[in-house]
């Protein structure tokens, strides 16, 4: 079986592994560029995984459906499983995963969730698929982690920023030990760049709540390589990276982290999305270098 998928186009080379179903590489041909943060542990393992059911983490790890207490990880059940390929091509390739009775044991619905991935020259587009295969509503949020190299074009940490596509007046939420906390700071006044220096994610990471932007790209100012992330609107948004930023993620979210004051309560969670039995909910985010 095969652990990794590679997509190719005139631009880039594309390697997706089975596990999580989540990006590892993307190469730009011409120039040998690596985009994607490598996984080095001394750092984070990860690279782009995919958040579901939860995002982040729960307060005390655990929250309560139908008056039963449950446990679960930070980031929820799909970003370490094995996904099954069920389509590949040269330039595109979808993974499955379903629920189990291990699955149950931590999040109690029934489910498929698909992940497909098309590459179209210099721009790969990822649409989720998210089936609820039960019988009741289930409740859910999903979410995309993916983190690029720094500095991924020349120059040094302090030459790149943060650009978002529309003017922004927004405060940022801050984030301790998987949670949300109540204390928020300005980060935006009617601007559109976050400039990036090694101190910027001492505090943890950065959370907004419905920025208007639908893109987000990250930029420098020595050369016009870029790479910009394309949602159709999150009503969340997290940029992380480790102190010294030897990657920088630009994370679009359909849910949120628990507050530290929650009440644990799964249906009443922050951000916490819905959908009847039967139904099925998409979104997609697409990753282009310019």
């Amino acid at each position: 079986m095969a652990t990794s998928v590679t997509l190719t186009s005139p631009s880039l080379s594309v390697r997706i592994a089975q596990t999580g179903a989540e990006i590892k590489s993307i190469q730009e041909k011409s120039t040998g560029i690596e985009y994607m943060w490598q996984s080095d542990p001394a750092y984070w393992s990860g690279a782009a995984p995919i958040l579901f059911p939860i995002i982040g983490g729960l307060k005390s790890g655990h929250y309560t459906f139908n008056g039963k207490e449950y446990s679960m990880p930070s980031h929820g059940l799909v970003r370490k499983a094995e996904w099954a390929l069920i389509n590949s091509g040269s330039t595109t390739a979808s993974f499955e995963t379903v629920s189990s009775a291990e699955t149950r044991e931590m999040y109690p619905f029934d489910y498929v969730l698909r992940a497909h991935f098309s590459l179209c020259d210099n721009c790969l587009a990822v649409r989720y698929e998210v089936r609820n295969t039960g019988s009741g509503t289930m409740f859910f949020s999903i979410g995309s982690h993916p983190a690029f190299n720094m500095p991924f074009a020349g120059g040094h940490i302090e030459h790149y920023y943060y650009h978002f596509s529309e003017s922004e007046t927004i405060e940022r939420n801050f984030f301790g030990a998987g949670l949300t906390l109540n204390k928020t700071a300005p980060v935006f006044d009617n601007s559109r760049q976050i400039f990036i220096t090694r101190k910027l994610f001492e505090q943890a990471a950065i959370i907004l709540k419905n920025p208007a932007s639908k893109e987000v790209s990250i930029r420098n100012s020595r050369n016009s390589k870029q790479i910009k992330v394309i949602t159709d609107g999150m009503p969340f948004l997290g940029l992380w990276g480790p102190p010294g930023v030897q990657f920088a993620c630009i994370e679009p979210w359909y849910g949120v982290p628990d507050n530290e004051a929650t009440d644990g309560e799964f249906t009443t969670k922050e951000g916490i999305m819905s959908l009847a039995a039967n139904d099925t909910y998409e979104t997609t985010y697409r990753i282009e270098i310019i």
